[in-house]
């Protein structure tokens, strides 16, 4: 059966001499893995149609036992090209891809993480990104899978936090007020609450205080690391090629 989807390449791996695998993330299919066959041969018809982080129209053989498919036509809609000349924002966009490759089988996946990915690349290829950028991606990113806690409101009471400190219980992914919390878990303050509420919005904030954008970096590794088991030296590594700039 050949099926047709757009897709975001987020990983590409050689498969013998002249044949790759690309990892896609699509919005029908979800991530998928294609075989593109005789791809770096002089002249295949794939050459230049495919790179990380372009947008692609897909044609391929679906193969239902196998995570494996077999791509016939491969055309770039969105290339991206400022990740060529741009270091910092392809090191989040890499980072960003292989966050997403991480936390999600092979098979159908929610449409809206295809969406956080599209939106995050085309961002980054925008401009270069600021300090709240990856956290704030990152927080999308646990909301879209579902583990985000409540940052509104006491998980147990339903106390309101704003405009005061709470507590994260990051093994329950939950956060609760003092009383409630009764001096477990990590100390979140008021202003780490009310930058993670700002950040969920449309538009990022400009800038944060060093340490606000430490204790929210904290705070969403954390979650991570825990929940999507990521890898901290990844993260790490991304953080600190932003930081360079």
């Amino acid at each position: 059966m050949i099926l047709k989807d757009e897709a975001i390449a987020l990983r590409i791996h050689p498969f013998g001499n002249t044949s790759r695998i690309v990892v896609w993330l699509s919005r029908t299919h979800g991530k998928l893995a294609t075989l593109a066959k005789g791809s770096q041969r002089e002249r295949s018809g794939f050459l230049g149609q495919y790179d990380l982080f372009y947008t692609c129209e897909l044609l391929f053989y679906a193969r239902e036992q196998r995570n494996l498919h077999i791509l016939k036509e491969c055309c770039p809609v969105e290339m991206r090209p400022a990740f060529r000349t741009d270091w910092r924002a392809c090191a989040a966009a890499s980072y960003a891809a292989g966050a997403l490759d991480r936390a999600m089988p092979f098979g159908p996946a929610p449409a809206a993480l295809h969406d956080l990915l599209k939106d995050t690349l085309d961002r980054l290829a925008a401009r270069t990104p600021g300090p709240a950028f990856l956290p704030r991606f990152e927080l999308r990113l646990l909301q879209e899978l579902g583990l985000s806690p409540g940052w509104d409101a006491c998980a147990r009471c339903r106390a309101d936090l704003r405009g005061s400190s709470a507590r994260l219980d990051v093994a329950h992914g939950a956060v609760r007020c003092e009383a409630c919390a009764g001096g477990q878990g990590a100390l979140v303050s008021a202003a780490a609450l009310e930058a993670i509420r700002r950040m969920r919005g449309e538009t990022l904030p400009a800038s944060l205080p060093e340490r606000v954008f430490r204790e929210v970096r904290t705070i969403m590794g954390g979650l991570l690391e825990h929940h999507a088991d990521f890898s901290p030296r990844s993260r790490e590594v991304a953080f600190q090629v932003l930081a360079a700039g």
